[in-house]
């Protein structure tokens, strides 16, 4: 396939995405994004063989991060992100946090903050004023962030990613790389708002990968990065950097 053939496929996959992420924020201002939630937990299992498709192509909240974001690359040019040495350990915080709200502890504190954070329980009555505006409050200060740093809540707090993203670790598709023809630019690297050092990468097996497609759609280097079937055992996989 010829670069303009590549280039045109990457930049219809980035429509595909922009229109379903724009349809869901829709479908939440309408007041029928809780609605639909029975046919999201259809993306639950799919996680099993596809990974995460849900933060990166559905979730209102990771989509407003997104445009947040793209405001605060057009006034400051530059994007920081969390160090690699702290990135590491940071990235499982919010699988603590999942197991947390799994067991039971402090449930009434998490609850508003992840419901509110994925928009999934925004009308939950029982959630309480005072929760109402410390969730509407967090969700602010979030977006604010995700001016400079790319996606800080999915990265490290919400739970609803976290479950995803533990699903996706069986995942029998995944980005790919081709270390034959990778010339190590390193831009999949800085594209990908979840901080994962795809470069280093056979195949991308990480919980926090989102399925954005960024990393492909900027390779520089036709055929070098793609999506496809996982190669297996894993174990061989050297340079496999999973979370």
């Amino acid at each position: 396939m010829d670069k303009k053939k590549n280039e045109s496929k990457h930049k219809r996959v980035q429509l595909a995405r922009l229109g379903s992420q724009l349809l869901f924020i829709a479908l939440l201002a309408g007041g029928i994004y809780m609605n639909l939630r029975m046919v999201l937990l259809i993306l639950l299992p799919a996680s099993l063989l596809f990974g995460n498709f849900f933060c990166g192509w559905v979730c209102p909240y990771g989509t407003l991060q997104e445009l947040t974001g793209t405001i605060g690359r057009k006034l400051f040019k530059k994007r920081w992100k969390m160090p690699r040495a702290i990135q590491k350990y940071l990235q499982y915080l919010r699988y603590f946090l999942f197991v947390i709200l799994i067991i039971g502890i402090a449930d009434t504190l998490l609850t508003p903050v992840n419901a509110y954070g994925t928009f999934m329980g925004q009308f939950m009555n029982q959630s309480g004023r005072a929760a109402s505006v410390l969730s509407l409050w967090i969700m602010g200060s979030f977006l604010l962030i995700s001016v400079f740093f790319e996606r800080p809540f999915c990265n490290y707090l919400c739970t609803e990613a976290a479950k995803y993203g533990v699903l996706s670790m069986t995942r029998l598709f995944s980005v790919k790389r081709n270390e034959d023809s990778c010339i190590s630019c390193r831009k999949c690297d800085k594209a990908c708002p979840m901080n994962i050092e795809v470069s280093a990468c056979d195949q991308v097996r990480n919980g926090q990968c989102i399925n954005c497609m960024k990393c492909i759609h900027v390779c520089p280097v036709d055929d070098t990065l793609g999506f496809g079937k996982v190669k297996w055992p894993v174990g061989k996989n050297r340079k496999n950097k999973g979370a």
